[in-house]
């Protein structure tokens, strides 16, 4: 087993359990090696150069680093299975496959639970294990300062994107959602497939599944009046398509075009500027250790 840790993410509670977890891996007969990470790309290299010696590989950190080690992964013609200790703020990948924030429970999933071949997203030649997005408080996971993060948690992100309510910009663009055009002004844009995004569940009634070969787009437009503004709201908490400023959709490729670059989030990482990009659900294209 090659085991990878980010000893910075969330609160910094994994390095005090690194020897339960060694040990409970351990007694379960696995090999461990254990690989900190220094920086960002640091996990990627070392399953570039290590993983495919091993069987499985775990991570424990917060959904950047998570989707770091899976987009490596899937450079890889032989895949490990993969495991999760979610150790990060939001943790939303792991909370959707229902894998505890408790390190030693986590533990204990990747030695006693069932391996899952789970979809993953495709962003041009970029990989990511939950979400790809832009617009309002998307690029709050990597902006907010790690140590506001370590203190306040999900709270962070929130006091981060109030601070932007007051500067909404609107994106005019366009996407093909499995042949389907749909343009308009946006300021928020999802390719999700997840239940919950920087710890707030997403919106809508269709069912997510993390191995349906599907994505849940959500699109939301510029509200105009304060009638728009109630309509959202009462959308988000009935979770349902309640106001026409409020898109959602299941699709498995997005076809997305901008005159302007836009700044895209995947996994609560920066990923990069584009105008142009296609974004498709890989099914099936990692077994991950879920609860049995």
């Amino acid at each position: 087993m090659l085991l990878i840790f980010n000893p910075n993410a969330g609160q910094q509670r994994f390095p005090a359990y690194l020897y339960d977890v060694v040990n409970i891996f351990t007694l379960a007969g696995f090999l461990v090696t254990v690989l900190p990470t220094r920086a960002n790309g640091c996990a990627g290299d070392a399953i570039a150069r290590y993983a495919e010696d091993h069987e499985y590989v775990v991570c424990s950190g917060g959904d950047g680093t998570i989707g770091e080690c899976i987009d490596a992964l899937l450079q890889l013609e032989k895949r490990p299975v993969f495991g999760v200790i979610p150790s990060g703020t939001a943790n939303d990948f792991a909370v959707s496959l229902g894998i505890p924030k408790d390190i030693i429970s986590a533990a204990g999933i990747i030695t006693g639970g069932n391996a899952k071949a789970l979809d993953i997203g495709r962003f041009g030649s970029r990989h990511f294990s939950y979400v790809a997005g832009f617009g309002i408080f998307t690029d709050v996971a990597y902006s907010t300062p790690q140590n506001l993060k370590n203190v306040l948690g999900s709270l962070a992100y929130l006091l981060e994107g109030i601070k932007r309510l007051g500067s909404i910009k609107t994106y005019g663009c366009g996407f093909m959602l499995d042949g389907e055009a749909v343009n308009g002004g946006f300021i928020l844009g999802l390719v999700a497939n997840t239940h919950s995004v920087g710890g707030f569940r997403l919106p809508g009634t269709i069912d997510v599944r993390m191995d349906d070969g599907m994505f849940e787009v959500i699109l939301l437009k510029r509200p105009r009046t304060l009638r728009d503004h109630q309509q959202i709201i009462a959308s988000l908490r009935k979770q349902e398509n309640g106001s026409d400023l409020l898109i959602i959709r299941k699709a498995s490729k997005v076809e997305f075009s901008s005159p302007m670059p836009v700044a895209w989030t995947l996994d609560g990482d920066f990923g990069g500027e584009c105008k142009d990009v296609v974004i498709e659900n890989v099914p099936h294209a990692i077994n991950v250790m879920v609860p049995g």
